[in-house]
């Protein structure tokens, strides 16, 4: 009887939680009184489901722990079996939860044990919460069972996924567009989301504001926001940003590129925008100063781009000039820049750099071309010196660079005729040869060797470049000597550079750079300078980033001795270690960087010793605020302290706060900016800044600026700080485009597959169609307009379609695009009458869909008696078949189906493939006699 018992028991255990058994349980709860549970356990019990068939559940013992991982629960053994018989413990997991170990153990009477240990493993998708993980099954003779539950308590996992649309984002300037995206919950809990837009300036939301969305874990939601396109807007890329936030945290953020063009099809409003302004100011003296001033930005062409500016007026006063910068004029000479995408024309002021070698940053009044296509490129500058009013004279200057692929090699070469004036006039004339190979590890090695002629001499120079770019990886090693030196357009006469830039890991990058460099000039008989810095940077979680930066700078410079008793050196050495801290949430930022170091000044007359003073140099700066479409206000502060000689202690401090283009409220789209600064300087000078402005707009295009500042930079003859007032009238329009030769069309949907535009079939809007260089956009109803060579086909960038539809090739008017689909045509190779089923390898055979104008597709076999065509456009297709390089030959048998493709849903066929005609014989020549009973049967394959 005890050993049928402790059967009996042991069933029970390792049925409790999966299912019930009644009769088992009212047996065991008749055999066992209750009284043998203390009342102590008696009074925490909670029925269970093991209570209610029979057992006792005790209190629950309570672990935390992730998904994913093992957790070692101690679990206590109950007082009333702490003495006794032997106990058998049984542990039954709940759900997924696993045991690892053995699930039964043995506790022997008089052992003394009073804990168990059990490890159990946490499902990888266990949802966040308290939950019952298993049951410990304590089962000894003369007791009930007692089960102790065991719930983790699995901690929290936040990860959501947002993943932009496939397809390509394109707009037309004052239409809308629809971005869509994804949402993902890869946690193990239930998240309520709010997606936040981040939109270019002039952008707006055309739908209202979607609530929050509740996603449950393992759950995707589809999401789309339709955008108002400015019609100003300018072409090209323009960024969308998408932040999902639940409460104060960020959860996700991308961000999506839309292509914005300005096609011939919207009309006048793709043109450049004319801005005309007459600005007047007082400065700080009092009298008036005026500036005209004639800007033109925009489309001038399908393809090219126009930029310029032009400005005249009279200026008297520092004041006026920064009056007038804040107003949005500038005073400059007329300049004029044409961009097309593989040409760009410079007129008036204009400047390049041709190489290292042949000369840099040459400026001046002129003209610039450069020329690019796939293989070559053309560079050239012909133009005069800029004046000044120390030296009027202006000199010719004029430079050819030439670029052309050979091979894995790019070879190039410039001439170059560089010269101005000034108070130190440089003058260059060269003539270089230089090519770029690609080297080991991914980089790239440029080399340059140039005959060097400038004022007071000649040389040849030469210059080595390891350049190595990958993602946010780069490196750039750089060797150059340049006779010469900056009083010949180059950087230094002697130049060697080093700079890293790696991500380690997704939140830590570390940069570097030493350099070093020497240089001679008319003015200084040696100048050198060499440096480093090392800079660390982790981001903390989001936005948030941390940077340490160390640095070290040194210059030395030898004046020549340009008049007697003139002459001597000076130097200057600067080292720091600081810490930045850098973050932003949404619309806020916040950045801080403190900086401990010092310097040492050095200064050694002609003829006496060398006078050096070191002192320490620390400073922090912050700044903080708020942007986005509504403006800018931002907080500033910087704290500098040096030491003098003596100890004392000097301290210079800025405190200030700013607003720029801000909208004001209630006041139908005025925006105001302003500035409030206060300097408190070395030596107890106090100085500061007051400015305010408002940005008025008009009507029919036109709109009023005003500004009024005080600032203690400024004074009058008399000594005193004035206020200097501005104002700017201007008037933006924007006109039609200068139209060049194009195609028009529609892109529609080709419905019955005939390629032929037929009532009832839609546009397509958003495609984008090319010609060459050259691309428009379709309008809303499929209308499109392209420029360009009119003897190229035009067609439809696939990209821009959505998923499903495909082009239907190239034409010159109207588009068709069709639904495609996957059709699946099953092969069935018939058996022989009377003979046993052919099997026969069809890997090697061929199946052609033909369309009606003869196009024809091919399938691929998918299976072993399966061919697919992956992609096939609405229509109807007639299907061919070669099998002859099948193993036996096979005929299809007639009539074959016509495939019929009607929409996205996968068509599926069967074709039935019959073996030759077999004739038998028995050897006697008499073709279709019978065998005879002692004659061999033999087949024969026909050729009929």
């Amino acid at each position: 009887m005890m050993r049928r018992a402790t059967v009996l028991r042991w069933a029970f255990a390792l049925a409790a939680g999966v299912c019930a058994l009644p009769p088992l349980a009212k047996a065991q709860s008749s055999a066992f009184p209750k009284s043998a549970v203390p009342a102590s356990d008696l009074a925490n019990t909670v029925p269970s489901d093991s209570a209610r068939d029979g057992g006792t559940t005790l209190p629950s013992v309570t672990v935390s722990g992730a998904p994913r991982s093992y957790q070692v629960i101690t679990v206590p053994v109950p007082d009333a079996l702490a003495s006794g018989t032997d106990v058998d413990v049984v542990i039954v997991p709940h759900g997924d939860f696993v045991i690892l170990g053995a699930r039964s153990r043995k506790l022997p009477a008089g052992a003394g044990q009073r804990k168990i240990a059990v490890t159990i493993g946490i499902p990888a998708g266990a949802l966040a919460g308290r939950l019952m993980a298993a049951e410990a099954h304590f089962i000894s003779t003369g007791s009930p069972t007692l089960v102790v539950p065991i719930e983790i308590n699995v901690s929290l996992v936040r990860n959501i996924v947002l993943t932009p649309g496939k397809a390509r984002l394109s707009a037309q300037a004052g239409s809308d567009v629809i971005v869509p995206f994804e949402i993902a919950n890869f946690g193990n809990a239930m998240e309520r989301i709010d997606a936040k837009l981040f939109l270019p300036e002039g952008w707006s939301v055309r739908e209202v504001k979607q609530g929050a969305v509740t996603i449950s874990p393992g759950e995707t939601s589809k999401r789309r926001v339709r955008l108002k396109v400015p019609t100003l807007s300018s072409t090209g890329s323009s960024f969308v940003g998408v932040t999902l936030v639940s409460g104060a945290d960020t959860l996700a953020s991308e961000t999506m590129t839309v292509e914005v063009f300005n096609s011939n099809s919207i009309g006048g409003q793709s043109g450049p925008l004319i801005t005309t302004a007459y600005s007047r100011a007082l400065d700080e003296n009092g009298n008036v100063n005026q500036l005209m001033t004639l800007t033109a930005n925009g489309a001038l062409y399908d393809s090219v781009r126009i930029d310029a500016h032009a400005a005249g007026g009279t200026l008297l006063g520092a004041a006026a000039s920064n009056s007038f910068a804040h107003l949005g004029s500038y005073q400059s000479s007329a300049s004029l820049i044409l961009t097309a995408p593989s040409t760009q024309l410079s007129v008036g002021n204009t400047g390049t750099s041709f190489s290292d070698l042949t000369g840099l940053y040459s400026y001046g009044q002129g003209a610039l071309i450069h020329a690019q296509r796939s293989d070559w490129s053309v560079l050239a500058l012909g133009a005069y010196s800029l004046p000044s009013s120390t030296a009027p004279d202006r000199k010719p200057m004029f430079g050819l660079r030439a670029e052309h692929q050979v091979g894995i090699a790019q070879i190039s070469s410039s001439i170059s005729h560089l010269a101005d004036a000034g108070p130190s006039p440089r003058q260059l004339d060269a003539a270089g040869i230089g090519a770029a190979l690609p080297s080991p590890f991914g980089t790239t090695f440029k080399a340059e060797v140039a005959e060097r002629r400038f004022d007071g001499g000649s040389g040849l120079g030469w210059s080595s470049q390891l350049v190595r770019m990958s993602g946010e990886n780069s490196t750039e090693l750089r060797a150059t000597h340049a006779p010469g030196g900056s009083d010949a357009f180059a950087r230094a006469t002697n130049e060697l550079v080093a700079n890293v830039s790696e991500r380690l890991t997704h939140r830590a990058s570390v940069s570097a750079s030493a350099w070093s460099t020497t240089d001679a000039t008319s003015v200084f008989s040696g100048l050198k300078s060499n440096g480093f810095s090392l800079r660390p940077q982790y981001a903390i979680y989001g936005a948030t980033t941390v940077a340490l930066e160390a640095r070290s700078y040194s210059f030395d410079a030898n004046s020549r001795q340009l008049a007697p008793g003139s002459g001597g050196a000076f130097g200057n050495r600067e080292q720091q270690l600081g810490v930045n801290l850098s973050t932003y949430l949404h619309q806020y930022f916040f950045n801080s960087t403190a900086y401990l170091g010092n310097v040492t000044r050095t200064v050694t007359p002609l003829g006496l010793a060398t006078i050096s003073d070191r002192t320490p140099r620390n400073y922090w700066t912050a700044n903080a605020g708020w942007s986005g479409p509504g403006g800018l206000v931002e907080l500033q502060t910087r704290i500098e302290q040096t030491r003098d000689r003596a100890g004392f202690v000097n301290q210079q401090s800025l405190f200030g706060v700013r607003a720029d283009q801000v909208v004001l409220p209630m006041l139908s789209g005025i925006r105001g900016e302003g500035e409030v600064q206060r300097v408190s300087g070395f030596g107890g000078e106090k100085s500061a800044i007051i400015r305010a402005g408002l940005a008025i707009p008009l009507i029919d295009g036109f709109s009023v600026k005003i500004d009024a500042e005080r600032n203690s930079i400024f004074h009058s003859i008399g000594g005193s700080v004035p206020w200097v007032f501005g104002f700017r009238l201007e008037h933006a329009i924007t006109v039609p485009m200068v139209r060049m030769p194009g195609t028009s069309g529609y892109v529609f949907e080709d419905l019955n597959g005939n390629q032929r535009r037929d009532d009832g079939e839609p546009g397509v809007a958003g495609a984008i169609v090319r010609r060459g260089s050259e691309s428009a956009v379709a309008d809303e109803s499929g209308k499109y307009r392209v420029g360009g060579d009119s003897r190229q086909a035009v067609v439809i960038d696939e990209a821009s379609l959505a998923d499903g539809w495909t082009a239907n090739g190239s034409a010159r008017g109207d588009l068709s695009v069709t639904l495609t689909t996957s059709a699946a045509i099953e092969l069935r190779v018939a058996a022989r009458s009377g003979i046993a089923d052919v099997q026969i390898d069809l890997a090697k055979a061929h199946v052609i869909a033909r369309d009606s104008a003869g196009r024809e597709w091919g399938a691929m076999m998918s299976g072993p008696t399966t061919a697919t065509f992956q992609s096939l456009p609405v229509g109807n297709y007639t299907l061919d078949f070669d099998l002859s390089e099948l193993s036996e030959p096979l005929v299809p048998r007639t009539p074959v189906p016509l495939l019929i493709v009607s929409g996205k849903d996968s068509k599926s066929i069967t074709v039935t493939l019959d073996p030759r005609p077999i004739r038998m014989w028995n050897g006697s020549g008499k073709s279709g006699s019978a065998p005879k009973s002692d004659a061999p049967v033999t087949t024969k394959k026909s050729g009929s």
